[in-house]
């Protein structure tokens, strides 16, 4: 089995895209995922099961009626090693992932918040969905706890 992360696109953003996140773990397991966990408000799944990403991609957009950017354990701790250690999302810094909708992929920004005008919106050039270092850092934790 492998750990698999889902990260749902645009949910309880600005108080639009609400999503239950009992509803959604349920949901999730209603697609035979195996020890489903959500983590924060944001469309954040983690879970095991034996299907490739491509094909819960698929199962998981269709089920939930959104867009969904799935990655394995072995993607995110990839991921996250290219992250440099000094990069944090805090009051000094913004530091974002953009997870590549349309093709496998992510992006990876940084700024000083001081440098940015207010509401900066990053414009990442496609469609993303995007998580601070932070969560993803966390995400990654969650998802070795499953693998074990």
């Amino acid at each position: 089995m492998t750990a698999y992360v889902a990260l749902l696109r645009g949910v309880n953003v600005g108080g639009r895209g609400k999503v239950d996140m009992r509803e959604l773990k349920k949901q999730v397991e209603d697609l035979g995922c195996e020890d489903v966990r959500t983590y924060i408000n944001s469309g954040n799944v983690v879970f095991r099961d034996r299907r490739r990403a491509s094909t819960l991609t698929r199962l998981l957009e269709d089920a939930l009626g959104r867009r969904v950017a799935v990655r394995s354990l072995a993607d995110v701790q990839a991921l996250c090693a290219r992250i440099p250690d000094g990069w944090t999302n805090d009051k000094v810094q913004k530091s974002d992932v953009g997870f590549l909708l349309d093709e496998p992929g992510e992006e990876l920004w940084n700024a000083l918040r001081k440098d940015l005008p207010p509401r900066h919106v990053h414009d990442w050039g496609g469609e993303v969905t995007v998580r601070n270092v932070n969560t993803v850092r966390k995400l990654r934790e969650l998802m070795e706890q499953l693998a074990r």
